[in-house]
């Protein structure tokens, strides 16, 4: 439970006038946004590019701020991953999976960013268990899962995210570090 002290505040700030909570709340999201910039989660494992900050802004005038986990530029290409890490597993929790596919979705709708004409987006799911790498989409992924004894929930998400990065135009690399 939040400290009162903050839901009155942030009621009063609601209720003083539009513009001072949509500057109250843009606050919030960028002290949000400072924080996790400086924040390494253990389900996490960057270190193929930087940390970044992002401010996504759309045609009505909203800002959304963002942390990616690993940005990096190869062939003039802006790759942004959205970077999600198990220890003791093949794959990452399915809750950090679809965390991550939503930013993917999110991203994946942005039309451009200052100065860089082509982008990347990118779901990197890496395991210290598995120790073999693919990219999806990729119409041969039976033959990654056949070399390897996956659970069949994982066979299942594995399919599953090679037809949504198929039919959503971004990829997945797991435990893929190279570009």
């Amino acid at each position: 439970m939040h400290n009162p002290k903050n839901i009155d505040e942030f009621t009063r700030k609601i209720l003083q006038n539009k513009n001072a909570f949509m500057e109250f709340s843009r606050n919030k999201a960028k002290q949000a946004q400072d924080r996790e910039i400086n924040t390494i989660q253990p389900k996490e494992f960057i270190g193929i590019g930087n940390k970044t900050k992002i401010t996504i802004e759309n045609y009505l005038g909203g800002q959304y701020f963002f942390t990616i986990d690993d940005v990096f530029i190869n062939n003039d290409t802006l790759y942004l991953c959205e970077s999600k890490h198990s220890k003791n597993s093949f794959l990452p929790s399915e809750n950090d999976i679809k965390d991550g596919l939503l930013k993917l979705m999110l991203y994946n709708n942005i039309d451009s960013f200052k100065e860089y004409k082509n982008f990347k987006i990118i779901l990197r799911l890496t395991s210290s268990v598995l120790k073999d790498a693919t990219i999806l989409p990729n119409q041969n992924l039976s033959n990654f899962l056949d070399k390897h004894s996956f659970s069949e929930q994982e066979k299942y998400i594995l399919n599953s995210l090679n037809i949504e990065s198929n039919k959503n135009n971004f990829e997945i690399w797991i435990n893929n570090d190279l570009y």
